[in-house]
């Protein structure tokens, strides 16, 4: 039995639909590249798609506010044990003041950098933007890896990164209007992007810092050593993930 070249050409670009349908729904927004200890690197947020509607349409991203975890974080490590401080990792005792944004108008023309109490830079934002829904994008910004504490037997800190991609400004939250590449953990972006199936509710970005075993190596009692991952609070997520006159 022979199949006709149509038939196959048929198959073949039905096949390749598929594929990118299925690459296009596991296209977070993520981090571009890992950082090391104690080196500073440029760095970039990867865009992978614009905001759903119930329809099927894909709206373009005006809009990004990037949280890093600095208001009260959350600490985990990966055998269980418990973590009283980030000081007990890194040195600096918090990522606040590691981030630097770089400017860039690519997609978004204007820029705003977050700040806490102590004027330390903890996110950044952009908006007036318009990321064309056939493209990905690539949001720039600069890393200082922190230095690990030398007694630790952290190996690696997994930094995870709040970030609202937004489709439609006044502060909506729903499908076609943003996704939030949020922690699933309390927040108010989170209870209700999750309850109007809004993309990236407990897909936050994730930075991963690197520790240099060459110079700060681990001490025989950590074995292979651990993960301590930072995750921002609830708190951290309501009080910074909006941008204010814009998307709030």
């Amino acid at each position: 039995m022979s199949i006709s070249r149509t038939a196959t050409t048929a198959a073949i670009m039905a096949c390749a639909a598929m594929l990118c349908a299925a690459t296009a729904a596991f296209a977070h927004t993520t981090v571009r590249s890992q950082a090391t200890e104690s080196t500073t690197e440029d760095n970039a947020l990867k865009v992978g798609h614009g905001c759903e509607t119930p329809a099927g349409d894909m709206r373009p991203v005006i809009a990004q506010s990037v949280v890093f975890p600095t208001v009260s974080p959350i600490l985990t490590a990966s055998d269980g044990s418990a973590v009283a401080a980030l000081s007990a990792v890194i040195e600096q005792g918090t990522v606040a003041g590691l981030m630097s944004a770089v400017q860039d108008k690519s997609i978004f023309l204007s820029q705003q950098i977050k700040y806490d109490a102590n004027h330390n830079r903890t996110g950044f934002s952009g908006t007036y933007g318009m990321l064309n829904p056939e493209f990905v994008g690539r949001v720039p910004f600069q890393f200082a890896g922190p230095k690990f504490v030398a007694n630790s037997c952290a190996k690696r800190l997994l930094i995870k990164i709040a970030i609202a991609d937004v489709c439609a400004r006044g502060g909506s939250v729903g499908p076609g209007k943003a996704n939030l590449w949020i922690p699933a953990n309390g927040s108010q972006y989170a209870t209700v992007g999750a309850q109007l199936g809004v993309d990236g509710v407990g897909s936050p970005a994730t930075l991963t810092v690197n520790r240099n075993l060459t110079a700060n190596p681990l001490a025989p009692a950590c074995g292979a050593g651990i993960d301590v991952t930072v995750t921002p609070s609830p708190a951290d997520v309501d009080a910074n993930l909006p941008i204010p006159g814009y998307w709030n």
